[in-house]
């Protein structure tokens, strides 16, 4: 049998995970999750959306007994001056038009939970703007990784590449959950790396796609780019060019892959 890439594999993960590929299939891409750390990241980054969405319709109230009592008043009051055939035809309208109220109620759930960009550009703006950007001081990657492993709830790689030097580390929070913020001078510029659990797969504002299936993008002036590696998601802003960017991210993509390999 023929091995997915993981291209091929993404769009079929959710079906997979909801039971609905056939059996060929189905084998196909659990061989393929099986290999790849990023598809079994983005699958838990799934599981997690689809409970947290579960759990917002299971606190959403539902209608009071009042208000049922007072739309049957309603028909039954109305009711003598609609024909049936119009009857049926405003009940089906109606309950399509609620159907697609309910969907795009979801989607919308679903999709605005995926952070923008924006939020780590304006840490790294924000940041920056400190006296003391940083808590802890080192220039050690190794020490940083044993600070953060102390104060987060996960274990993060921090990048070591050509042409950069590590000022320090820091804590902060993104979108309401813990980040590693690592600044470093790459190029003779600031460049701030944010490391959290969570998958970046879904993370918005980018508008192309490198080597080691790192994105790109700009925003406030600023380029972003955002990849995942090591059951990390990793986001790095900076104030150079993009393609000083580019090759901080994809140095550190390889050198975090290949540490995990090894």
């Amino acid at each position: 049998m023929r091995k997915l890439t993981c291209a091929e594999a993404e769009p079929l993960l959710e079906a997979f995970q909801a039971n609905e590929l056939d059996g060929v299939t189905s084998l196909a891409v659990q061989e393929h999750v099986e290999e790849c750390r990023l598809c079994q990241n983005l699958m838990r980054w799934n599981a997690e959306a689809d409970a947290s969405l579960r759990r917002l319709i299971a606190a959403t109230p539902a209608a009071s007994s009042t208000l049922r009592e007072r739309v049957v008043a309603i028909g039954r009051n109305e009711r003598h001056f609609i024909p049936a055939t119009f009857r049926h035809r405003a009940l089906a309208l109606a309950a399509a038009i609620i159907g697609l109220l309910a969907v795009a109620t979801i989607w919308h759930s679903r999709t605005s939970r995926a952070p923008d960009a924006m939020a780590f550009v304006q840490n790294h703006i924000q940041t920056l703007a400190k006296a003391e950007p940083v808590e802890f001081r080192t220039s050690d990657p190794a020490e940083a990784e044993e600070w953060l492993r102390t104060r987060l709830p996960f274990a993060p790689a921090v990048p070591r590449t050509d042409g950069s030097r590590l000022v320090g580390a820091r804590l902060c929070q993104i979108d309401n959950r813990p980040v590693a913020f690592l600044l470093y001078e790459h190029d003779g510029k600031p460049l701030s790396c944010f490391v959290s659990a969570d998958s970046q797969r879904r993370l918005r504002g980018f508008d192309a796609t490198a080597a080691n299936r790192v994105r790109l993008g700009t925003c406030e002036g600023k380029n972003v780019a955002a990849w995942d590696a090591d059951h990390s998601g990793y986001v790095v802003v900076g104030d150079g060019s993009r393609a000083s960017l580019l090759a901080f991210a994809s140095q550190s993509a390889a050198q975090i892959r290949d540490g995990r390999e090894n």
